[in-house]
């Protein structure tokens, strides 16, 4: 590990020098005949032969400028425009010393003219795309433009990222209405209400530390044609076969002081409304501490994973959900910020056939033949979410408070059949999961005088959950122990409360570019963890005398001094974060009567570093080394059955670590379209404990934890390559990721390194340069290789294209080809989608009707391959079938 991180400084250095020596700066004043500075002159540098720009900038209040050139060229003009000036054109000669210009004034008579926005323009470290530039007009939602702008990705579940980081806010005119909860604006706001979308590049939330402490992240931002906009969108759709239902009501208010968003959806055709809920910011320094509880339930039932393709191809769903946001800005700079919903979801899962094979030797079995064994597997799922959170802030120069208050409700219920190999093999399962979650965090920063202040944060949070799991025949199970043999019905209980608190008090002073930080935080969690495990006999549930019952409290303290360094100028920018922490951990175990404690000091530095080299490049990089004992779900000692399996973990509280590194390089060109980053990481985990998996000939497993120390490592690399052809009216990407991973492995007594390397090659072409024509094709190539005893390999291929055709001002025919193929060793499986949407519009009224066709080719089952870490895994898994829905769409 200390080799890599070496290499990572020295690397580092090398490129930093080399940028360097080979950059020109270019310095100058513009001021006119009378030596008044001008403000706002455009200054260029463009190609004498063909008059190309290759860089830009405008001057400031002083008339003064800078740009930086990363290598001399020859045959370079100097140009600088401005409205009330004659044009301005000097060659260079390099070195260029300062320049002192000055322009004549001239009268420029404006002729009539027709004025086309610039689809991409730039100014300082704002980014903004004109949304008129990249709609289409069956665009009916924001996500369909942001899909389509270079430099930005949208995922699956909506988060939105820029130059491959994710956002760190989501404003509507500078407000931050969602708290993270974006998707919800993105999938309902029109494209038609939109003026611009802007990006602010290293954006810093907390006006306070703004252009003193850099988070590396962007922000987006949506401009909005009218100040104030009441606007909303509308669907009411129904169809069969079966009946099916997709109904949306989402009204909105946009004001300069107060927001409003309320929706309610509810459908039947496979779309998952529980993503939309999700908080997809991150935790940032001087902020809220950021505490995140799990909110899934510990006990599962054993059933195959959904399938790898879109979601309403195969989700059999009836989904409900309400929700309503307000803020409220009031003059004294406060903003209460109010967010309520209520999830009701069920999903059925039905007739999932997995064929599995392990390409590892049993000894138990004497044959060097793989593990292999069928599973169908047929569940329905439950979900109920109430959350409520109330958020209220002060974000101004002078200071910064924050506190929000949140309270959630959640409730997962599961029922599932589970047949292995045979009929005759059915296991029944079903679980019962409610979670409750209380907490407040707070942070203010209090100033003493403009350069100090202080830093006060605090958390607190209480979380509680009772799970049930049952499962039946045991008779069917693999059980090793005969004490579970005469119970012909299993049930596991388990309960969990855990409160958490962590306060922190910091000393901030800024000194020039430089801000420092001295931190005391003091964290403290305590966690009950008990479960039994129940035998069914004569009807009723009994305790199972043995070692089937934990009864665990786990408590950890830590105090930890950060010392903080940040620096930040117009190219550079650097936090580095030095914390020692004295952390304690015990463990009771009441069952069995011991404990176990441990106390370590920990030092877990964190340096990130920003070097912006022009308007095209900038490099990042940021290394962090951590430290953390063991977590609780890995410290009980006696038997607990979930997903059908029996695991037993070590009762030492031991401590892991890992190492991350990470060098980024960003390249964009507005004024050509031109957007690409390349990111470098490596991550190691180091270990105490390594997980022993003792597999049967039906898949179900024991799953021991024995002390030997182990290590785990990723190496990732991405590419990713946009450009915007604006004369053609044509968006392309590309992208290749290659990554590797290695983890050693205990199965069935038999130790296995596991290499896994996997390539992924991805590209995407949208036109819109008919009006009458659009066309949106995407293509991706992923090739997974283990490099372990059995070699394994499967590749897929994937194309997806829509085709829009607007014959007429009204008429619009979308058209959708979805094409999959799975390859593994000699076999192949090929999936094929075609969807038909037909819709017309009233164009005043905003009005659309539409008849949606799925699946026209009615195919019932869906064929895929997976390779992880010990297993092939082969799926059919049933689809939904062909149907079709009438909607009526409107805005209002």
């Amino acid at each position: 590990m200390l080799y890599h991180f070496r290499c990572f400084i020295i690397l580092s250095l090398l490129l930093g020098s080399m940028i360097a020596m080979g950059q020109q700066r270019i310095q100058g004043r513009v001021a006119n005949t009378s030596n008044t500075p001008i403000e706002g002159a455009i200054i260029s540098l463009v190609k004498a032969e063909t008059e190309e720009v290759i860089q830009y900038t405008q001057s400031n209040a002083a008339g003064v400028f800078e740009m930086t050139l990363p290598t001399p060229s020859p045959n370079l003009n100097l140009r600088i425009q401005h409205l009330d000036y004659a044009i301005y054109h000097q060659a260079l000669v390099f070195p260029v010393s300062y320049l002192n210009l000055t322009l004549t004034e001239q009268v420029t008579v404006l002729e009539e003219i027709v004025i086309k926005p610039t689809p991409i323009t730039q100014r300082n470290d704002t980014l903004s795309y004109n949304v008129d530039s990249f709609a289409l007009k069956t665009d009916r939602v924001l996500e369909d433009v942001l899909k389509r702008l270079p430099g930005i990705e949208v995922s699956t579940t909506g988060q939105i990222k820029y130059q491959g980081e994710s956002i760190n806010r989501f404003y509507v005119e500078g407000l931050d209405l969602m708290k993270g909860r974006y998707t919800a604006i993105t999938n309902a706001i029109s494209p038609d209400d939109i003026s611009r979308v802007e990006v602010y590049e290293d954006h810093q939330p907390i006006k306070m530390l703004e252009g003193a402490v850099s988070t590396g992240k962007p922000a987006l931002n949506i401009r909005l044609k009218n100040r104030v906009s009441r606007a909303g969108t509308a669907k009411i759709g129904e169809g069969f076969s079966p009946f099916i239902w997709d109904i949306r009501l989402s009204p909105m208010l946009f004001s300069r002081n107060f927001q409003a968003l309320g929706s309610y959806e509810t459908n039947n055709t496979g779309s998952t409304l529980a993503t939309k809920m999700n908080n997809l910011y991150s935790f940032e320094e001087y902020n809220t501490f950021l505490y995140s509880p799990t909110n899934t339930p510990f006990l599962q039932i054993a059933t195959n994973a959904d399938p790898l393709i879109n979601q309403n191809r195969y989700w059999f769903n009836k989904s409900h959900l309400g929700n309503l946001n307000v803020l409220q800005k009031f003059k004294n700079n406060w903003e209460l910020t109010g967010i309520l919903y209520y999830l009701n979801e069920d999903n059925d899962a039905n007739d999932r056939v997995q064929t599995t094979t392990i390409h590892y030797l049993n000894p138990s079995l004497n044959t060097s033949e793989p593990i292999k064994y069928q599973r169908t597997t047929a569940s329905r799922a439950a979900k109920e979410i109430f959350h409520a959170e109330f958020t209220a802030t002060q974000n101004q120069k002078q200071n910064y408070t924050q506190n929000k208050t949140t309270i959630r409700v959640s409730k997962d219920k599961t029922k599932g059949d589970l047949m292995v190999n045979t009929p005759e093999n059915l296991i029944q399962q079903k679980v019962n999961a409610p979670i409750f979650q209380l907490q407040n965090t707070l942070s203010a920063l209090i100033p003493i005088t403009e350069r100090h202040w202080i830093n006060f944060r605090t958390l607190l949070d209480f979380s509680n959950s009772k799970e049930e799991y049952a499962a039946s025949p045991t008779a069917l199970f693999n059980i090793g122990n005969q004490d579970l043999a005469p119970y012909p019905s299993l049930f596991q209980h388990c309960d969990t409360q855990s409160f958490y608190t962590k306060n922190g008090v910091a000393y901030v002073w800024r000194k020039n570019a430089w801000t420092f930080s001295e931190e005391y935080n003091f964290s403290f969690q305590q966690t009950h963890f008990n479960t039994h495990l129940y035998g069914s006999e004569t009807g009723f549930w009994i305790p199972i005398p043995g070692d089937y019952h934990n009864q665990l409290r786990y408590q950890t303290s830590s105090n930890a001094l950060h010392s903080k360094i940040s620096f930040k100028a117009k190219r550079w920018s650097l936090n580095l974060n030095l914390p020692l922490d004295w952390t304690t951990a015990s463990l009771i175990d009441k069952e069995n009567n011991k404990g176990e404690n441990n106390r370590k000091l920990f030092l877990s530095p964190t340096l990130y570093a920003q070097y912006v080299a022009s308007l095209y490049w900038t490099f990042k990089g940021n290394i962090a080394y951590t430290s953390a004992f063991t977590p609780l779900n890995q410290l009980y000692s006696s038997t607990v059955l979930n997903e059908l399996n029996f695991s037993a973990y070590s009762n030492r509280v031991l401590s892991n670590h890992r190492f991350r590194s990470k060098f980024e390089t960003n390249f964009k060109d507005p004024f050509t379209g031109w957007f690409a980053y390349l990111n470098l990481e490596y991550v190691e985990q180091q270990n105490p404990l390594l997980y022993s998996q003792e597999i049967g000939e039906n898949g179900q497993q024991v799953i021991q934890a024995i002390e030997q120390h182990n290590t785990q490592t990723t190496q990732r690399l991405e590419l990713n390559i946009n450009k915007f052809i604006e004369p053609i009216s044509t968006t392309l990407k590309g992208s290749f990721s290659h990554s590797r991973n290695k983890k050693p492995m205990l199965i069935n007594q038999v130790h296995n390194t596991v290499r896994t390397h996997q390539n992924t090659y991805r590209f995407s072409l949208t036109n819109t340069s008919f009006t009458w024509l659009n066309i949106d094709y995407s293509f991706a190539y992923q090739h997974l290789k283990n490099n372990d005893v059995s070699s394994s390999t499967s590749s897929k291929t994937t194309h997806e294209a829509t085709v829009s055709i607007v014959p007429f001002a009204q008429h619009a025919v979308l058209t959708t080809l979805a094409y999959q193929q799975d390859h593994i060793q000699q076999q192949a499986f090929s999936n094929t989608f075609v969807d038909i949407t037909y819709r017309y519009t009233f164009s005043k009224r905003k009005i659309d009707l539409e008849l949606a066709w799925t699946n026209i080719f009615n195919y019932k089952e869906y064929n895929q391959v997976i390779i992880n870490d010990i297993m092939t895994n082969v799926m059919q898994a049933p689809i939904r079938p062909r149907q079709l829905l009438a909607s009526i769409r409107f805005s209002f």
